[in-house]
């Protein structure tokens, strides 16, 4: 082996361009000069096991790579997956006890299934979509009438795999109540797996983000969630994410960003809900123009007219002469 460590891999600036506009290019996530290190310090272990000596080698590595399994590698790298279930508590409250409550109840009017479409965009490893699966089970005690689809997805394919696992241990589970881990989790040694009935409402799968294509086949959605993600983009691809994840949801959707980030300079489509625990963007419910009954005196003309015009049609018809053939 090479022995690269990340003081001894050197990068210069034009590389770490080279690299930086390389990703930004394929996933949207932009890193500033300051990350420089941060770069550095994640490629030099993968660049050992690769037994690649430069930084413009594995530039090139990446770059032909068709199958995209080393882009994908290089994505779990410089990416920060730090998350945990119930995180930002206010924002998982203003949907539970607010946002769903009123959808249940919208739905509730419809004839034939219910049906429940949440996106968790940027998923990580699954605490966030298996958090929003449980407030849902916590409201509809069952599923019974019910179809709810939690769809979930990352550029990483790492964190996927571990979210499809969905074992949790340490810090990850301090938000979760102790009736409810024994309630959604089965112990396993340290872990706690998550149990079969929480893992079916959750569909995971690979998504970049920066593809307009394979975001513009997500449509429906009740309620997207896409928070501390867009921190990573630069503003060109925060608006174009934006306009996805307006079309994705339905007229009077809900659409959650992180506690600190603002769609200001983004995007004006949205309008801003202020519930009691957090501010939401809402998309405009769709406006229903209700045709105005006529007037009593109104129906009994139009009728009137109506009839006059049939009587008079009959009568042309009945003087024309019948038309024969021209041969």
């Amino acid at each position: 082996m090479l022995g690269i460590q990340e003081n001894d891999l050197e990068m210069s600036s034009d590389e770490f361009k080279m690299i930086r506009d390389f990703i930004l290019e394929r996933s949207g996530i932009y890193f500033a000069e300051n990350k420089m290190y941060l770069v550095k310090n994640r490629l030099a272990k993968r660049m050992e096991e690769l037994q690649i000596k430069t930084v413009r080698d594995y530039f090139y590595h990446v770059k032909y790579d068709l199958s995209m399994r080393e882009f994908n590698r290089l994505m779990d790298l410089v990416t920060t997956n730090e998350t945990s279930f119930f995180r930002n508590e206010p924002q998982l409250l203003a949907f539970s006890d607010e946002v769903l409550p009123m959808l249940i109840a919208e739905k509730t009017k419809q004839q034939g299934a219910k049906t429940l479409r949440i996106w968790s965009a940027g998923c990580s490893t699954g605490e966030e979509p298996y958090t929003l699966a449980i407030q849902i089970l916590e409201k509809l005690h069952s599923l019974a009438g019910w179809n709810v689809e939690i769809i979930a997805n990352d550029i990483s394919e790492q964190v996927l795999q571990r979210a499809r696992h969905g074992e949790y241990n340490g810090i990850t589970l301090r938000g979760v109540k102790p009736d409810m881990l024994s309630r959604y989790f089965t112990a396993s040694g340290d872990s706690y797996r998550v149990k079969p009935e929480l893992k079916m409402m959750v569909k995971f799968s690979h998504l970049n983000l920066n593809d307009p294509r394979q975001i513009s086949m997500i449509n429906g959605m009740d309620v997207v969630f896409c928070r501390n993600v867009m921190i990573y983009f630069n503003d060109d691809v925060k608006k174009q994410l934006v306009r996805g994840f307006y079309n994705a949801l339905r007229p009077g959707g809900y659409f959650f960003i992180g506690h600190s980030e603002t769609l200001h300079g983004i995007s004006k489509a949205f309008k801003l809900v202020y519930f009691k625990n957090a501010l939401v963007y809402q998309k405009k419910p769709a406006i229903v123009a209700e045709q105005p009954e006529p007037a009593a005196g109104a129906r009994e003309k139009t009728t009137a007219l109506a009839s006059a015009g049939a009587q008079r049609a009959m009568e042309m018809l009945s003087r024309m002469k019948p038309m024969t053939s021209g041969r």
